[in-house]
């Protein structure tokens, strides 16, 4: 792999040296550089599950109306241990004003303590969670959708792929539950394959997974959506730039999926590279919305 690809899968991975703090004051900034859409329904910081002494929160958005709406639960990025909710929010208010009820959620990260296994297990305790308490929100939990771009988009495929696995453990279960089934999915711009990164990846790959490549395959693959598709997912719509150094990972994934039977399509965003959806303010962000929509539409609406 030429050294210019390596460094660009790195800097995606890695985000640079920026703290935590960091990223959250810069996210912070630009959606008040750059004003989020009003709703009509706004829930701020709903607590749904303390874990290890930290209590987890999620927004909630809905559209005017008695609905029941649509639902689309949100996973942010960062690489596993940057951002909050907040980096998803101009997108999450975009599509709330196209009649969707969101439930856009905060998951612990890597400098929280928090390890692979246990951040998948957030992210599907939230929606056992966002599943049980729709219906409070205006939404309708028979029509769900998970999304999350970049870590997130990799979390989305775990869902898929992984939901109901007996090795993992929901954060949140309510009275038991264990169902994790969607209507549709779109992961974005995600890694989905540990082991095909390149071996310059491994110090990430270590630092996210608790090991390298080269030294615990079987760890990484446990992680990999890639390795896991099945027949009998959800619909699946992967968006990726046209530029992004994980383009193949996602057009591999898309490959993957279709031969093991499941339903699934790719839409690549010509010129674009990572992390489109977080520029919501302008033409990058907005488009990529609409495609979100259209395929959400057709899968949640019938339309």
């Amino acid at each position: 792999m030429r050294r210019t690809a390596v460094l660009a899968i790195l800097a995606v991975l890695v985000l640079g040296c920026e703290s935590r703090q960091h990223s959250i004051v810069r996210e912070n900034g630009y959606v008040a550089d750059h004003p989020v859409e009003e709703v009509a329904h706004y829930w701020d910081a709903v607590p749904w599950v303390t874990v290890s002494g930290r209590t987890l929160v999620m927004d909630i958005s809905a559209p005017a109306g008695s609905g029941p709406f649509p639902c689309l639960m949100i996973i942010h990025g960062g690489g596993w241990e940057l951002h909050t909710n907040t980096v998803m929010e101009g997108m999450a208010r975009h599509v709330t004003n196209q009649g969707y009820a969101i439930f856009n959620i905060n998951y612990r990260t890597l400098p929280e303590g928090a390890d692979m296994k246990q951040i998948v297990e957030d992210c599907m305790g939230a929606l056992i969670w966002v599943k049980e308490h729709a219906a409070e929100y205006g939404g309708d939990a028979s029509r769900i959708a998970v999304t999350g771009d970049s870590a997130g988009g990799h979390l989305t495929a775990m869902i898929v792929t992984r939901g109901g696995d007996p090795e993992f453990t929901p954060t949140y279960r309510g009275n038991g539950a264990t169902d994790l089934s969607i209507t549709c999915a779109i992961p974005t711009y995600g890694v989905y394959d540990f082991p095909a990164l390149t071996k310059a990846a491994s110090p990430y790959v270590k630092k996210v997974l608790g090991a390298s490549c080269e030294k615990d395959e079987a760890r990484c693959r446990e992680f990999s959506p890639i390795y896991h598709v099945h027949a009998g997912m959800p619909p699946e719509l992967v968006l990726v730039g046209g530029r992004d150094p994980l383009l193949g990972q996602n057009q591999a994934y898309v490959d993957a999926v279709k031969q093991a039977g499941s339903p699934i399509e790719l839409w690549v965003y010509p010129g674009q590279g990572h992390a489109f959806l977080n520029y919501f303010w302008d033409e990058r962000g907005q488009k990529g919305c609409d495609e979100m929509v259209k395929f959400m539409d057709r899968e949640l609406k019938g339309n």
